[in-house]
C-alpha cells in the first residue's frame, strides 16, 4: 500500500466547477504544488464520475500526486486510486478495508474531539479533522477550532489532516498545532488563478519549515 502524501491536499467541490474545466483546473493546482487530490462530487452521474476519474488517475500518476476518492469505494477500486475517504454516514471503515484490502489507504472524517476516542481502533490510515475555522464550503459544518485541533493531535496516534477555512495566513498556526497535512477547497478553488493560489499555500508551508530549521539551529 502506498504511503499517503497529504501535505497539501486539495478537495474538489461541485460549486467551484460551474463553467470551469475540471482537468485544466486540477492540473493548474498540481503545477502549483498540491501533493494529493480528493475527488469529491455529490451531483454527478456515476458514469461521468468514472470517466473523469480515469483522466485524473492518468494525470495524477504523471505528476506523482495521490488520488483519493470520496465516499465511492466502487469508483476508487475501478480506477485504482491511491486512497478512499469516508465519513460517519458512509460505509464503515472495517467494511471498506475488507473491500480494498491493502490496495489503498483509508481516510476518515471526524468533527469532534470526543469522536476520536471511538475511531482509534478503526482500520484507517489518517483522520480528516475539522472544521478548524469557519467555512462556507460545507453546510452545517461543526467548528472544532485550533484548540480542538491541538487536543485531537494529542489524543490519537493516527496522522491528522486539518480541514476547514484554512488559508495561506493560517497555515503556520495549523502546522504548529501538529497537523500532518492541510486539506483545502476554497483556498485554491475560490481563486481564478488556481496555480498562484496553490503556490501561496506552498510558500506559507515552506515558511513554517524554514522557521523550524532556524529555531533548531539556534537551540543547538
Amino acid at each position: 500500500m502506498k504511503k499517503p502524501n497529504l501535505t497539501l491536499y486539495l478537495v474538489t467541490d461541485d460549486k467551484f466547477f460551474q463553467g470551469r474545466d475540471l482537468v485544466q483546473t486540477i492540473e493548474a493546482a498540481i503545477r502549483g504544488g498540491i501533493t494529493a487530490l480528493q475527488y469529491r462530487f455529490k451531483n454527478k452521474p456515476t458514469r461521468q464520475m468514472y470517466e473523469e476519474l480515469l483522466v485524473l488517475r492518468e494525470l495524477t500518476k504523471r505528476y506523482g500526486v495521490d488520488l483519493v476518492v470520496n465516499d465511492r469505494v466502487d469508483l476508487a477500486l475501478a480506477v485504482e486510486a491511491d486512497g478512499v475517504h469516508v465519513g460517519q454516514e458512509d460505509l464503515p471503515p472495517d467494511i471498506v478495508r475488507k473491500l480494498v484490502g491493502d490496495k489503498m489507504y483509508i481516510g476518515y472524517s471526524v468533527n469532534s474531539v470526543d469522536k476520536l476516542r471511538e475511531v482509534e481502533h478503526l482500520p484507517i490510515d489518517y483522520i480528516g479533522f475539522g472544521s478548524v475555522y469557519d467555512t462556507t464550503t460545507k453546510a452545517n459544518c461543526k467548528l472544532v477550532g485550533i484548540e480542538g485541533l491541538r487536543q485531537a493531535i494529542k489524543l490519537t496516534s493516527k496522522p491528522i489532516v486539518a480541514i476547514g477555512g484554512i488559508t495561506h495566513y493560517r497555515v503556520m498556526e495549523v502546522l504548529q498545532a501538529g497537523a500532518k497535512g492541510i486539506a483545502v477547497v476554497s483556498a485554491i478553488l475560490g481563486f481564478e488563478d488556481v496555480e498562484k493560489a496553490t503556490r501561496s499555500l506552498v510558500e506559507a508551508m515552506k515558511g513554517y519549515y524554514r522557521k523550524l530549521i532556524h529555531e533548531s539551529t539556534l537551540s543547538s
